[in-house]
């Protein structure tokens, strides 16, 4: 009798731990596509400033060329940290890419399911800290 009931709690302990997972997965996704609404009003800003200068619209070159040189740090930025959260995603969901074909494929494969190539063994990543998967508020 007590193996069902350990049974049942193990069962019990993974479907919350799934739950869990997937939430905190919705939760970054829900940033990823706030950032890409950002990054596309960024490459709108980039985009005017661009046309701009090269209409002569702007008094001074070296204003628009240094507001154009402001945008693209931003977006990189931005870029950057759609990245970082697109990883931890993948990371909660237990999956990883190929480093040759960039493939996502299951943390526990041992080759990649679309080139082949041997996946190194499971490698602690870092995101395992609790602390590193909450997202800060200019994110969301």
């Amino acid at each position: 009798m007590t193996d069902i009931f350990d049974t049942i709690k193990d069962i019990a302990l993974n479907t919350a731990k799934k739950a869990d997972m997937g939430y905190k997965a919705s939760m970054l996704k829900l940033s990823v596509a706030a950032l890409n609404k950002m990054l596309e009003s960024q490459y709108r800003e980039l985009g005017t400033a661009v046309y701009k200068m090269c209409r002569n619209e702007e008094t001074a070159s070296k204003e628009a060329s240094e507001k154009i040189a402001a945008l693209t740090v931003q977006i990189d930025g931005t870029r950057k940290r759609i990245a970082v959260l697109e990883r931890r995603i993948e990371y909660i969901l237990g999956l990883v890419r190929c480093p040759d074909c960039g493939n996502t494929v299951k943390m526990k494969n041992a080759y990649c399911s679309a080139c082949g190539r041997k996946l190194a063994a499971e490698e602690e990543d870092v995101f395992e800290n609790e602390n590193q998967m909450s997202i800060p508020k200019e994110d969301v």
